[in-house]
């Protein structure tokens, strides 16, 4: 089985194949930054975490919180139910997850390489093509088309695991151009994606004694990636939201504090007021509900809130260490 551990190996092959890449590595010197063990582990827990939630929410996915209760008590899901014909098993969310990792990486490596700004929109572009390909079940790439990307390698990520039809449609309308999505959708396909942005930017911000404006970069690059998918200016802005408190919370803000500096970005937003209102939403429920609580529910139209009062109400409180291997489910 592959474990979590593995998808530190797509920094060596994303452009290619191990050995392709090493040899652009002897002809080009690399700017190193230096390793921090504290960021590395938080950055594992990071991508860990959010996998480990996404696998006790799927069986809840399409539930109210009626419907849970009554499932599964008022104390909500706490432990792995059966999903997808498995127990424990990620849902789409985890997979375009790694898929933004990947652009990530992939735009970062390309800049060195060709001496440019990186490109993280068109670096997204293409991963999420090749995530349609996973959802689709393709296996008509050609064998160089899957040697550009290690994801691709990983046989059980393709499969489909309830992927939300605003990311399906506007994948195959845009057939693989670099270009934002031609809808008015603003459900929460963009913004469970966007963890790798925070992650990203996470060693910059450490840095930094007034991130401000790399703050500003943080927040439109996550709204950036999301509107390849996501055309309403409250499915965009929220996926940026969500990565500035990523980034944040890495570099050891709290989580009141790394949402606070996530909303003065927010308001710098013509259309921020529906996203705002759902993060102070999501604040309220965190206060309020009991510490102990643990629900998941998810819908296009609700989940950003939800999302983000688990957040809360878990990291006001001790729950046991659930363990996942990534690749297995």
């Amino acid at each position: 089985m592959m474990g979590l551990a593995e998808f530190g190996r797509i920094r060596s092959i994303l452009l290619g194949e191990r050995e392709s890449f090493q040899r652009l590595r002897n002809k080009m010197s690399f700017p190193r930054i230096p390793a921090d063990s504290r960021l590395q582990s938080r950055f594992r827990g990071c991508l860990l975490g959010g996998a480990v939630g996404d696998a006790l929410g799927a069986p809840v996915e399409f539930l109210d919180l009626d419907e849970i209760v009554r499932a599964y008590g008022e104390q909500g899901i706490r432990d792995y139910a059966p999903a997808y014909g498995k127990l424990g098993a990620i849902t789409d969310d985890t997979q375009m997850t790694l898929f933004t990792a990947e652009a990530v990486l992939s735009a970062h490596l390309a800049a060195l390489l060709q001496s440019q700004e990186t490109d993280f929109f068109r670096a997204a572009a293409a991963s999420y093509t090749r995530w349609l390909m996973t959802q689709q079940n393709s296996r008509l790439g050609s064998s160089e088309t899957k040697k550009t990307s290690w994801l691709l390698q990983q046989k059980k990520l393709f499969s489909r695991r309830a992927p939300g039809t605003t990311c399906l449609s506007a994948l195959q309308t845009s057939r693989g151009r670099v270009t934002r999505a031609m809808n008015d959708s603003k459900g929460c396909g963009g913004v469970i994606r966007m963890a790798p942005v925070g992650m990203y930017f996470a060693h910059s911000l450490s840095g930094e004694r007034n991130p401000g404006r790399l703050l500003s970069n943080v927040f439109t690059t996550g709204g950036d990636l999301a509107a390849i998918t996501h055309g309403h200016p409250s499915g965009c802005l929220s996926a940026g939201t969500f990565a500035v408190i990523v980034g944040l919370t890495l570099v050891g803000k709290s989580l009141t504090e790394a949402i606070d500096s996530a909303k003065e970005e927010l308001r710098k937003h013509p259309s921020h007021k529906e996203t705002l209102a759902a993060v102070e939403k999501a604040e309220s429920l965190a206060k309020s509900r009991p510490a102990n609580v643990v629900v998941c529910a998810s819908s296009e139209k609700g989940s950003w809130p939800r999302k983000l009062w688990q957040w809360g109400s878990i990291a006001r409180s001790e729950q046991k260490t659930l363990k996942t291997e990534l690749f297995s489910l």
